[in-house]
């Protein structure tokens, strides 16, 4: 605590973001179930799915081929990841003038610490309110608060808020409020973890809550503790374990499987330097690199590598990321899927070797700047020429609307 004061922490998840932007500036498609993914024709996932699509089970990461059967009047978007980051630059903005202390957790959420800020921004519930209220404002956007003394419960509460609300948990009341909610409401426990859990005759967060940390130790090791913690609104240390983004991650499935080996490595390079970006974008370093292929048919193989300095340079996620291709790829197997992950990430810088310091700085500088360029014109107005086509046309650069 700052001082003394009482914890204050807001956690913004921003409403269907992907869509909203594309309502946004296609005010015909609100209303409409409206999915933002790959081709429905083709392969590849939902990245996001409206309300209105949502009503037919439609969800991120489904299959968009299973989208489709199950809403298929939807209107399908291939989306636009540049125009969503300029939107996601002007609400985190927004975020800088009621506090220094943002954490960015990904491009449509971030935690907001107001301890000790009483004086200037007034209660927390009054300025979540009024951030609300300015993001809709200033963008056209909705957003979900979660307002708490903690970050997770902050995090469930903006959960129990969408869409558009705000949610504000009283100091003393975490407790019960996460009681009677499922254990899969907090962040960290999956489909696995729920089964065991399940098997413990624990079902709801009130169910762990009435365990001892000793239990739940004896059985999950340091994860148990903070389950326990984690169950009585407490943050911990590492108080995002298993909500903390754990990897950074871009893939793509191709329209028709390919054998191309120049194609396959331009396509590494391309997402290498997606991922790299996302990195810098976060404040993170990678310490492991991997690869992701998937052959025709639907056989896939994952491989990784632990580098002897954490890393966010394109050309060190691609030297790698490469190398373990060259591992896995045999002529005469066809590529479905090719995926780059970075993973084991930490806010650290480099612990630089010495005689490769110069060069490590030099590329830092080189691919921040490429990152503003793209800032303002796109993605696609800067790529390593490893990424580039050569029987293609450069596309000019793209300016962000105002």
């Amino acid at each position: 605590m700052q001082g003394g004061a009482t914890k204050q922490i807001l956690h913004v998840d921003m409403d269907a973001f992907y869509v909203s932007v594309e309502e946004l500036e296609n005010p015909t498609l609100r209303g409409k179930p409206v999915i933002v993914g790959a081709d429905p024709s083709g392969r590849g996932v939902v990245a996001a799915a409206s309300y209105e699509a949502r009503k037919f089970g439609v969800h991120s990461a489904q299959p968009i081929s299973k989208a489709k059967q199950l809403c298929p009047h939807a209107v399908f978007l291939r989306g636009n990841y540049e125009k969503y980051h300029q939107y996601s630059e002007i609400v985190s903005g927004i975020f800088g003038q009621f506090t220094p202390d943002v954490e960015r957790v990904s491009i449509d959420e971030a935690y907001l610490d107001l301890t000790g800020s009483e004086r200037l921004q007034g209660p927390a519930i009054s300025a979540a309110d009024r951030l609300i209220r300015t993001v809709k404002d200033k963008t056209g956007l909705n957003c979900s608060i979660g307002a708490a003394t903690s970050h997770v419960v902050a995090k469930i509460a903006s959960d129990q808020a969408k869409p558009h609300g705000l949610l504000y948990v009283f100091p003393g009341c975490e407790p019960a409020f996460l009681a009677p909610l499922p254990v899969r409401r907090m962040p960290g426990i999956g489909k696995v973890t729920e089964l065991e859990l399940a098997s413990l005759g624990i079902w709801t967060i009130g169910d762990l809550q009435a365990l001892s940390g000793d239990r739940l130790s004896q059985r999950f090791g340091k994860y148990g503790e903070w389950l326990h913690s984690k169950s009585l609104g407490r943050d911990i240390e590492a108080y995002r374990y298993g909500d903390e983004t754990k990897s950074i991650s871009h893939e793509t499935t191709f329209d028709r499987d390919t054998a191309d080996a120049a194609e396959l490595e331009r396509t590494i390079s391309l997402l290498s330097q997606r991922v790299a970006r996302r990195l810098r974008e976060h404040g993170f370093y990678a310490r492991t690199v991997g690869l992701k292929v998937r052959f025709a048919p639907f056989r896939t193989l994952t491989r990784d590598v632990t580098l002897d300095e954490p890393t966010h340079l394109d050309s060190v996620i691609f030297q790698n990321a490469l190398a373990l291709f060259a591992k896995t790829f045999k002529p005469e197997q066809k590529v479905r899927l090719l995926g780059v992950r970075a993973s084991n990430l930490e806010h650290a810088g480099f612990q630089k070797n010495l005689l490769e310091a110069p060069q490590h700085d030099r590329e830092d500088r080189l691919a921040r700047a490429a990152d503003r360029v793209r800032d303002k014109f796109g993605f696609d107005a800067l790529r390593l020429a490893r990424s580039l086509d050569p029987a293609s046309k450069p596309r000019p650069p793209r300016k962000p609307q105002a």
